[in-house]
């Protein structure tokens, strides 16, 4: 019974279930902003998201066997540490990707959401399989977030609003900052050794002997990506009317600032580290991502409701703790 128990734990890191939510909420909200109301077919997306999540990480850890291997604060990862075999691993990412597709076949009929789901497969495998090596590769996984979010956008029409643009821009910033920016930093040590071509790398970031060195460049880049989010931020906002940045909505303008300030608070943190750190790292990017999510869906909310915007907030949330409790034995650092 142990044994059982101790593998499917092992499936379920490897799957890096804890942040799973969030990714699957990508294909929800596309529904959402298009209207979708009915909560079976928003429940078929939120699995069709689950699905895209476990493809993509499973494939990124059978690529990234080697390189792990460098690093001694990854040795206890499922593949490298031998508990699930590469063969089974393959045979995760093919399960999950067909499953999605039959979902959507099944459930929506939508030649168009199926086209666009397939992009963002093919994108994710190509982040996946060439990231390390591949110039500016975190823009081409952004890229597969963006047609993620349009495939359940699509699953009610192809004739989108401005909205569904904007929230798909959004998605591809922060998915950009995600890897390239805490990704970059997070995996510098081990990435170097394994001849990465990263753009942390590309862009001056060095770790030596447990120094973190960020390079202004990597700065620059960093604080642009985040200046261009708030941006669009400001432009979804606009397209309620009134718009949201107006009296009727004191109260979500206050928490928007709240969580601006709690993003880049963080962010300036953990790129002023001269210290690597990878468990402090990991905490302060928890912090950066809830933030940054929140602050997205409290600008959202207007749209899809209040409902569905704090059962969006919820859930990825006690979703990320209750799984790291659960997996790695803490509530924010998970052995990533």
């Amino acid at each position: 019974m142990n044994k059982s128990k101790n593998k499917a734990i092992e499936y379920l890191r490897l799957f890096r279930l804890q942040t799973a939510a969030v990714t699957a909420s990508t294909c929800l909200i596309g529904g959402l902003v298009m209207n979708q109301r009915d909560l079976f077919l928003l429940f078929v997306l939120f699995l069709v998201g689950l699905l895209y999540h476990i493809f993509g990480f499973v494939l990124n850890e059978y690529v990234d066997i080697n390189v792990d291997n460098k690093s001694k604060d990854l040795k206890d990862k499922p593949l490298v540490s031998g508990s699930i075999s590469k063969v089974n691993a393959l045979f995760v990412v093919g399960f999950s990707s067909i499953l999605a597709c039959v979902l959507l076949v099944v459930f929506f009929q939508s030649i168009f959401s199926i086209l666009f789901f397939a992009i963002a497969l093919l994108l994710g495998g190509i982040y996946d399989v060439y990231g390390k090596t591949l110039f500016a590769s975190d823009f081409v996984l952004a890229g597969g977030f963006f047609f993620l979010f349009l495939a359940g956008a699509a699953t009610v029409s192809t004739i989108f609003p401005i909205l569904v643009y904007i929230c798909g821009i959004l998605y591809f910033l922060q998915i950009v900052f995600n890897n390239a920016v805490e990704g970059g930093l997070k995996d510098i040590d081990h990435d170097a050794l394994g001849g990465g071509r990263t753009l942390a790398i590309r862009l001056g970031v060095k770790e030596h002997l447990g120094k973190l060195s960020v390079s202004n460049s990597f700065l620059t880049f960093a604080f642009s990506l985040r200046v261009v989010f708030v941006i669009f931020l400001i432009f979804l906002g606009l397209q309620l009317e009134p718009i949201f940045w107006s009296q009727k909505y004191l109260v979500g303008i206050f928490l928007a600032v709240l969580f601006l300030l709690v993003s880049f608070g963080s962010m300036f943190k953990f790129l002023q580290n001269t210290v690597f750190d990878r468990g402090r790292l990991k905490r302060l990017f928890s912090v950066h991502e809830i933030s940054s999510y929140s602050l997205f869906l409290v600008i959202l909310y207007p749209f899809i409701g209040v409902n569905f915007s704090v059962v969006l907030f919820l859930l990825p949330f006690f979703w990320f703790l209750l799984l790291n409790l659960v997996l790695y034995g803490t509530l924010l650092e998970p052995r990533v």
